[in-house]
């Protein structure tokens, strides 16, 4: 199955989700980090810490979950601890299907889940089974699609200040 074209909510493909969980940016450090907050460090497990780099999954000795009854968070439940995009939870909680297929209908998957693992980094992924397949452990992330019109209207406006910032220069 592929994306409409028209379509304004999608699960995103694999390598929009890659991107916005670990790409670093543009600069002359760009590049992609290794866990989905930021960091080339392995996460810790505190929803209190204001200094972020935290995901929801068991480390080992597999101590159970973070918060006693409660196997997944809510989104953005680690809120000091954003990917570079400004998404939440990209790493831990629940594996995220992607559009990407690979055997037939089977949808891949990123981002480890809560269970007793350590896939959190940039270079894990599984087979998140077919759309059909019903699991604790598995969701996906819908993304919103900007219509085209408000891209246009956005970059005609950054073009006119720049433009007014070269006609008001003095010199």
């Amino acid at each position: 199955m592929s994306r409409r074209d028209n379509a304004r909510y999608v699960i995103p493909t694999e390598d929009e989700w890659y991107k916005a969980a670990y790409y670093k940016g543009g600069s002359r450090n760009a590049g992609y980090w290794d866990y989905p907050t930021q960091s080339n460090t392995r996460p810790g497990q505190d929803m209190t810490d204001a200094s972020g780099n935290n995901a929801n999954y068991w480390p080992a000795p597999y101590m159970g979950p973070i918060d006693s009854g409660r196997w997944i968070t809510v989104a953005g439940e680690f809120q000091n601890s954003p990917s570079p995009y400004g998404t939440f939870d990209q790493g831990g909680n629940v594996w995220e299907w992607n559009e990407a297929t690979f055997f037939g209908s089977y949808r891949l998957a990123r981002g480890g889940c809560f269970a007793p693992y350590d896939d959190l980094p940039a270079s894990d992924r599984q087979s998140g089974g077919p759309p059909t397949f019903e699991d604790g452990a598995i969701g996906f992330r819908i993304a919103y699609v900007p219509e085209p019109g408000s891209i246009a209207l956005f970059a005609l406006g950054g073009l006119a200040v720049l433009r007014r910032r070269t006609l008001t220069r003095p010199g």
